[in-house]
């Protein structure tokens, strides 16, 4: 976390208050929840995708607890957090930022040998804030990383004169506790995460500017902007290319973590070549006040080209040391490494605490969508409010806006706890027809491409819907198929003879209560391979928003 985001004010000692962030979040969440503490991440073995690290298990597991808290005096005794982490020869080196109440943050050094137990050196704060003006206002946040037996540290100076006040510093150490001079390598942004394997050791990929070191940075924060840099050395950066997120509007604000490429998730499962990127923030809070941690995934050929997301947070918070600290209801993580065939994250809790999470390499990869009801250990959409603008019959968008008086940046299509025909939850859909001769917008809900599920000629289709008015009634689930086909253009019928056609769902169903739908899609799909499963609205001349819910859904043969 930081002292300064577009969601915080900053108290009179440098650090966050929270105010403004509860007003962005309520004005910006479309029939959001209360604001109220957040849960646990959902996400189990059985429905995270293949690319994305996890299910994480906090640690100790049978209490758990934070593995390092602050000093009872000196320079960390008030907060300590955010730690850059590698793990070398059996050790494990832990650079963390601190502060002792008033004085400006620094950076210190900690080693462990079990990954729990953590002794603070002697020669602390081993990075202080020492050059000025960057880093007046105190140095946050390190990412710690080694080659070829140099260590480099990123950390993110502050100089309250300046607006935004942050400069992304680098610095250099042969032992951990000797460091050179930082120098500034990006004004005015912050969140430094170089592209390494799953050890922390920086990877040369092939770019367009040959082979490159590559580091994201920014945030959610248009003033600041979210940019890749490229380097032969390490040391020098440039051809800083802006790049898009694609996240939905309320998930903001979020902050970019670490990024790793070359990975496993699965016990002897393939090797992914992409780049998997954590990121913190509100995410998948929908209008409760939380910082979680979540995955993103990038094409290592073209780094600013997003792939896929996850829809729920990786972590989020749920323990007591999480809930309550200097910044409540907050994680936030600088460091991810294998070791030994599990995954280790050290986060900051609350902005005061260092905890640790981990994750095991899972025993299998991702099984075939047979269906879900969006509930724990269910499955999860692979999209949030994105339209398939895929090309072909992927449908695409015309004439439909946002929901209006919400902030929103086009139709929506994800999960909400407010409506649900079993369980807690359900997928939510809503948008605003403009009244053309052609209204429509089909958003992404599954990719299925990886484990495409069987079709045959005994294959059907079901879900439940709860339209909330006349246009939210030309709503219905679709498929794209390899081919270059689609449901809804193949002749496939519900139960009660209407085509499985969004526009031909219109004024079918009951307003305001759970409808059945099933359809005998084999008929029409025996043989295809599933791509993705969409979700369409579809009222040539429609007028006027639409909004309402669908769970439940089933493929079955």
């Amino acid at each position: 976390m930081r002292p300064t985001r577009a969601r915080t004010l900053i108290s009179p000692r440098g650090r966050p208050a929270r105010i403004l962030g509860l007003i962005v979040l309520i004005a910006g969440a479309l029939f959001a929840l209360p604001i109220a503490t957040a849960q646990a991440s959902d996400y189990t073995a059985a429905n995270l995708p293949d690319w994305a690290i996890g299910p994480f298990t906090r640690q100790p597991a049978a209490n758990p607890a934070p593995v390092l808290s602050p000093s009872s005096s000196g320079w960390d005794s008030s907060d300590v957090d955010n730690p850059g982490v590698i793990y070398r020869n059996g050790q494990y080196d832990m650079l963390y930022r601190a502060d002792g109440g008033g004085e400006p943050v620094q950076v210190g050094l900690a080693t462990s040998t079990d990954g729990i137990h953590f002794t603070r050196s002697a020669s602390n704060p081993v990075i202080p804030n020492n050059v000025d003006p960057y880093e007046s206002g105190g140095v946050y946040d390190p990412r710690l990383y080694q080659l070829n037996g140099t260590y480099y540290a990123f950390v993110e100076g502050y100089d309250w004169s300046n607006s935004p006040p942050q400069t992304i510093m680098e610095t250099t150490s042969t032992d951990l506790v000797h460091w050179t001079t930082a120098v500034p390598i990006v004004n005015t942004n912050y969140d430094p995460a170089v592209v390494t394997d799953g050890n922390d050791t920086p990877v040369l990929m092939n770019t367009q500017y040959g082979q490159r070191y590559v580091m994201y940075y920014g945030d959610s924060d248009p003033a600041k902007g979210r940019f890749i840099a490229y380097s032969t050395d390490m040391l020098h950066w440039t051809n800083n290319t802006a790049f898009n997120m694609n996240f939905p509007s309320d998930y903001n604000p979020w902050e970019i973590c670490v990024t790793v490429t070359d990975y496993q998730t699965v016990q002897g499962g393939p090797t992914n070549n992409n780049i998997l990127m954590f990121v913190a923030g509100t995410l998948m809070a929908h209008g409760r006040w939380y910082y979680g941690i979540s995955e993103v995934e990038f094409s290592a050929s073209n780094p600013s080209q997003q792939i896929s997301q996850l829809t729920e947070a990786a972590l989020s918070p749920a323990e007591p040391y999480e809930l309550s600290g200097t910044t409540a209801n907050t994680v936030f993580m600088n460091s991810i490494s294998l070791i030994n065939g599990q995954w280790y994250m050290y986060y900051g809790a609350a902005d005061h605490q260092i905890a640790l999470a981990t994750a095991p390499l899972r025993a299998s990869e991702q099984t075939p969508f047979t269906g879900t009801g969006f509930e724990t250990g269910q499955r999860y959409p692979d999209w949030a409010d994105s339209v398939d603008s895929s090309g072909g019959q992927s449908g695409g968008i015309s004439n439909v806006n946002p929901y209006p008086g919400y902030g929103l940046t086009g139709p929506e299509a994800s999960m909400r706890q407010e409506n649900a025909h079993t369980g807690s939850t359900a997928l939510m859909y809503s948008g605003d027809a403009a009244g053309a001769a052609a209204d429509y917008a089909y958003m992404k809900l599954f990719d299925t491409s990886a484990h495409p599920p069987s079709i045959d000629a005994n294959t059907t289709l079901s879900y439940w819907i709860y339209p909330q008015s006349a246009n939210s009634t030309c709503v219905a689930l679709d498929m794209v198929f390899s081919d270059g086909t689609a449901l809804r253009n193949l002749g496939a019928k519900d139960q009660n003879g209407n085509q499985l056609h969004p526009a031909h769902q219109c004024g079918h169903l009951t307003l305001n209560q759970w409808n059945y739908v099933t359809s005998d899609i084999g008929a029409v799909a025996a043989g295809k391979t599933l791509e993705r499963i969409d979700l369409g609205y579809d009222e040539p001349n429609g007028s006027g928003t639409y909004r309402g819910y669908i769970d439940d859904i089933s493929l079955s043969g």
